[in-house]
């Protein structure tokens, strides 16, 4: 199944976009000191976010707020978990990338939560949603089918991609722009469940309902 219109243009467009001249590059400080075998995976992953970095900040736009210009990368000797971000860092599980070493996507979720810089994370549902829905919507190009949709009550909580798949049918049709605007309040400290209700006239549970329900 082809791509929803609506999430190929957008790829197109940010694919197709220059950088200007003026804007300074994002610097990436990248340490694979304690796994040096994965050098090529992490020059990789650099090259990612320098690329990235600009097209992610067009799409999570907030006025008066710059994302962070300067970012650590780097991949820990490990044998547990992915990754993970705290403030500019980002780190990497050498674990991870042994086994699934074609996980280069796994960056693009990271690089949000650095652009994102939110005060609080929490909803986390939030947090993760809209991370997993640059990764995989955007930078993977998913159909709306690929992602999980649980049939259970305020299943949208479970984050990641289920709440990404929520995030893109609204973005494909209800609510045209709701995670520029979701991004904008966590940003602010200001988020709130009414923002569903005022973008479509819905309430969060009725939209979700709506979505998971079998057409």
């Amino acid at each position: 199944m082809t791509r929803r219109p609506f999430v190929t243009l957008l790829v197109l467009l940010l694919l197709t976009q220059p950088i200007r001249a003026e804007e300074t590059p994002v610097q990436v400080e990248l340490d694979t000191s304690e796994v040096p075998y994965l050098q090529t995976w992490g020059d990789d992953a650099k090259s990612l976010i320098q690329e990235w970095h600009p097209r992610i900040v067009n799409l999570l736009p907030t006025e008066n707020i710059t994302p962070p210009q300067s970012i650590a990368l780097t991949i820990k000797k490990s044998d547990r978990g992915v990754g993970g971000t705290a403030g500019t860092r980002i780190t990497i599980s050498s674990h991870w990338i042994e086994k699934h070493p074609d996980d280069l996507g796994l960056i693009i979720h990271e690089l949000v939560h650095v652009i994102q810089s939110y005060p609080s994370p929490e909803p986390w549902w939030v947090t993760e949603g809209i991370a997993d829905y640059l990764r995989w919507a955007i930078y993977e190009g998913k159909d709306l089918e690929w992602f999980p949709r649980p049939q259970e009550e305020r299943g949208y909580k479970r984050g990641y991609r289920v709440a990404a798949g929520f995030l893109l049918w609204l973005e494909s049709g209800p609510a045209p722009g709701i995670v520029k605007k979701l991004n904008t309040a966590m940003r602010k400290g200001e988020y709130s469940d009414d923002i569903f209700h005022a973008e479509t006239g819905r309430s969060l549970e009725d939209l979700w309902s709506v979505y998971v329900t079998p057409k």
